[in-house]
């Protein structure tokens, strides 16, 4: 019986399998056809099917975001299996490749940035690790869009609410990027006055803002609402003179919004929340539909009207119509924009811009689109793989001028220069193939933080109450002694007094780290538990007067800057070598084993780096965004990237005899066979007969040097920069 049990459970899964191909061999099928009309309706005819090393550096480029590697390579072309390409795809889909070069477009068109509007990096980060880990479990796309979109919580635990906290306090502004990326329209101009080429209205605009403006980073909890309520209430019942009452009310709010603030300032940042904060018109609204400053309750500017029922979210009934398939905007703007990402030219164009003069260059193909992503359940995976095995993909590259004004017919993907990515990913795998699996992010959570918020949540308006009287006393009892402190250095400093000076360090760390403690408690964090940088309101005047100190005593041998924060039970901030360090010991143990291994540390994959990478990094130089505007990115070539290609460093990283690259090399048994490996390596085929014969004179003449020479004129070829 278990055996037939399990024999069921193979031939249903069998069955499934077949079921799934099938689905994708129609789909494939069905846009092959829809592609051969347009073109005998346009009368142009299909560009020839390419070679397998085109084929192979092509989907490497388009799904890992890389070249292959010379094994990879080589595997493929020698392969005589007639399903190696639909096989390759599958292989490289579900690869960690493309989870990396799909995340470096999404960050490109979210703006993911390490250091969002200022805020700690870890913010960023875990923003960027959220959206990872939904492209690695392949999260269907209207569930993607709608974890962002009603994204609230700590970002330690949701990164998705880094989608807000990247724009935090622009939601005006957020709205016009949001309904640009998920629906293809820009209506940033309405934010400010009706829209001058569309039916959009800025009434409009302030109408679907009201759905998500009141999304905020908040600082408060319920109970704090309520314990303020109590306080206005407690002050209004109070008889006596009105001026003084009013006096008195005003000054107590103060004091206890003060104290708030204190007892939440490590939460700053950090947390998104709906708000019930009401979204009303410009003061200076110029038209007749609505009056300056009136309240706007929300609606949609097309597709379903949405009707809010009594106590409703309004964030979430925003997510429910934008991702509707219902949606006119909402799948034709994804199923458009990952058309593009597969053939370099959307259906229609800008990809982020309908509008009345919108025009699909093939509309049944369009349409048909939109219906594969719907059967789909919006399975992006999915999606790709019936793209990346249709006929047109397989074909040459054509030549197009993205904003000529012309139709592009797709006789084969559009001919496009490698993204920054592309490059340096391409040139790190040449250096370590171990690059998918390398990471700087730290992944620890740091628990501390979300434990202190829920105790913070549990507290009832009356506790909380009293543990704001004993904070407000203790901040005034801090303030104090940081003034004795000063008043003291000061002192010290005039007397010259260096034995003095001495014990007043210690004497200042001590009070620091029980400061910090008691503020710790207060303010319902676990002072055992403070490992990661904590904010104090006077964390700065100690390491100020200790650095007072120890300039006005340059020889004496103070005590230094760690002291402060070890006899606090706290660990110093790392710089940004140590924090990669830490984490290459824990991520990469094998690896620094082999010291050889170290140099290569900061050739990570881009998706790893900083986002965006700092100025001056290859990646800038080559065009990656900055991440201030949509889809920021640019290809335009440049004189710094021509001196970059033939001068930088990633080249003698690229020759080092510790690199796998310069290892396949000086393997190779003879010249032939090194260049060979040379030429699968980088532009992913064998050399002509005429590229051998004069290389076996290049090497004749050079010797030892010549596969430096050899590998340095084939990176600054346009076949290297070039996706054929």
């Amino acid at each position: 019986m278990k055996l037939l049990s399990s024999l069921t459970l193979i031939a249903l899964f069998q069955l499934a399998v077949h079921g799934v191909e099938k689905r994708i061999s129609n789909a494939v099928s069905k846009i092959d056809s829809l592609l051969d009309a347009g073109y005998k309706k346009n009368g142009v005819i299909p560009n020839p099917t390419i070679n397998d090393s085109t084929f192979v550096r092509r989907v490497y480029l388009n799904i890992a975001g890389r070249i292959p590697t010379f094994k990879e390579a080589e595997a493929f072309v020698r392969s005589r299996e007639k399903s190696k390409r639909s096989k390759l795809i599958d292989e490289l889909l579900d690869s960690e490749g493309y989870v990396s070069h799909q995340f470096n477009w999404w960050a490109d068109i979210l703006r993911i940035n390490t250091r969002m509007n200022g805020q700690v990096a870890s913010n960023g980060t875990a923003y960027a690790n959220w959206v990872k880990s939904a492209i690695r479990e392949n999260t269907p796309y209207d569930r993607f869009v709608r974890e962002l979109i009603t994204a609230q919580g700590m970002i330690e635990e949701n990164g998705a609410v880094g989608f807000y906290l990247r724009d935090r306090g622009m939601e005006l502004d957020h709205l016009a990027t949001t309904v640009q990326v998920f629906l293809g329209t820009q209506l940033v101009c309405a934010q400010c006055h009706d829209h001058p080429f569309d039916d959009w209205t800025q009434l409009d605009y302030y109408q679907l803002a009201a759905f998500s403006t009141p999304v905020k980073s908040i600082r408060t909890t319920h109970s704090m609402d309520l314990a303020m309520n109590l306080v206005k209430k407690e002050i209004k019942q109070s008889r006596g003179n009105k001026r003084k009452n009013e006096n008195v009310k005003r000054n107590k709010s103060k004091e206890l919004g003060r104290t708030f603030r204190a007892m939440t300032d490590n939460f700053r940042n950090s947390i998104i929340g709906e708000t019930s904060a009401p979204l009303k018109l410009p003061h200076d609204y110029q038209y007749d539909d609505a009056k300056p400053n009136q309240v706007i309750l929300p609606a949609t500017p097309f597709g379903e009207s949405v009707k809010l029922n009594q106590g409703q979210s309004r964030i979430q009934a925003y997510a429910d119509w934008m991702t509707s398939p219902k949606n006119p905007r909402f799948t034709k703007t994804i199923a458009n924009r990952m058309w593009k990402r597969v053939f370099g030219v959307g259906l229609y164009e800008p990809v982020d811009k309908i509008d009345k003069s919108t025009k699909a260059s093939n509309p049944d193909l369009l349409t048909y689109l939109e219906r594969l992503m719907i059967e789909l359940n919006y399975d992006l995976k999915e999606f790709y793989r019936v793209l990346y095995n249709s006929k047109a993909f397989a074909c040459e590259s054509q030549s197009y001028e993205l904003n000529s004004g012309d139709a592009f017919n797709f006789q084969g993907p559009r001919m496009r220069r490698l993204s920054a990515e592309q490059i340096w990913d391409s040139v790190v795998f040449m250096i370590r193939p171990d690059a998918d699996f390398l990471s700087e992010d730290d992944k620890d959570v740091p628990n501390a933080r979300i434990k202190a918020w829920e105790r913070l949540q549990q507290q009832t308006p009356e506790a909380l109450l009293e543990r704001q009287k004993e904070l407000s006393a203790f901040l005034k009892r801090t303030e104090k002694k940081m003034n004795d402190f000063r008043l003291e250095v000061d002192k010290v400093i005039k007397q010259k007094n260096s034995r003095e000076a001495t014990g007043l360090v210690r004497k200042i760390s001590h009070y620091n780290s029980t400061a910090t403690s008691e503020y710790a408690r207060l303010t319902y964090w676990d002072p055992a538990d403070l490992k990661r940088y904590f904010r104090t309101p006077f964390r700065n005047t100690p390491r100020a007067l200790v650095s007072q100190l120890r300039q006005a005593f340059p020889g004496e041998k103070l005590p230094n800057e760690k002291t402060i924060y070890e006899t606090n039970g706290l660990k110093k901030p790392q710089n940004k070598k140590q924090k990669i360090a830490r984490n290459n010991n824990k991520n990469r143990k094998e690896d620094l084993k082999n010291k050889q291994l170290r140099m290569f540390r900061e050739f990570q994959r881009a998706s790893e780096l900083s986002s965006p990478a700092p100025d001056g990094h290859f990646l800038r130089k080559f065009g990656q965004s900055d991440r201030s505007l949509i889809e920021n990115a640019n290809v335009k070539a440049s004189t710094t990237q021509a001196l970059s290609l033939m001068n930088g460093k990633h080249f003698g990283m690229l020759m080092n005899p510790n690199s796998v690259f310069s290892q396949e090399i000086k393997s190779a048994e003879d010249s032939d066979s090194m260049i060979d490996t040379i030429y699968l390596s980088v532009l992913s085929r064998y050399p002509t007969l005429q590229e051998k014969s004069l290389l076996r004179d290049e090497i004749a003449v050079s010797g030892d040097d010549a596969p430096r020479s050899i590998v340095w004129a084939l990176l600054n070829t346009q076949q290297f920069l070039f996706v054929q």
